[in-house]
């Protein structure tokens, strides 16, 4: 269901043996392809918190965008289906800017599409890792922006939120 967003008419969803659905390659995409545009409602964390009483995945759905300010849907009781991407230590899709969603990599037929939540996320709520990769990190919790190996696998797939995290702690990233 599109709310908000703009997905891929390359992309279809179904389920995932990663987490309940996902968002699959419904033909080849190439590398640097537009997959996905984030759209929706900016809400502040005090806001999530009031929300997610009543609307409990409020809080996993969102993105964060700057300090203390994320990314939510606009409809709480329905998912758009930009927001069913599941998560990989090892993605194959990646965030550019805020709201941006580019293959890192040509995509196959039938692949699920996946993106490193660590690239955009600094709550630290640690959480289970079910992707299965080789590299995956068992636990994702948040601080991984914070580790100079996962910055430089991602160096260019990380939200501005989390390079100007980087720039406030440490100073510019160089360019790769």
């Amino acid at each position: 269901m599109r709310i908000h967003s703009i997905l891929s008419p390359k992309c279809l969803v179904r389920a995932s043996d990663i987490g309940g659905q996902g968002v699959f390659a419904a033909e080849p995409i190439k590398r640097r392809e537009v997959v996905a545009v984030w759209g929706g409602k900016v809400r502040t964390t005090l806001e999530i918190s009031e929300l997610k009483r009543s609307v409990p995945h409020i809080e996993s759905h969102a993105v964060a965008v700057c300090e203390d300010h994320f990314l939510t849907s606009e409809n709480v009781s329905d998912f758009d289906d930009t927001e069913l991407f599941n998560h990989s230590c090892d993605p194959n899709i990646g965030i550019q800017g805020q709201i941006v969603l580019i293959a890192r990599r040509d995509i196959r037929v039938g692949e699920e599409l996946t993106f490193d939540y660590g690239t955009t996320e600094t709550t630290e709520q640690p959480w289970r890792c079910r992707c299965g990769t080789q590299l995956c990190r068992g636990v994702v919790d948040g601080r991984d922006w914070r580790d100079p190996v996962f910055i430089e696998r991602n160096r260019d797939f990380l939200s501005w939120y989390i390079l100007e995290r980087l720039r406030r702690e440490n100073g510019p990233i160089a360019a790769s």
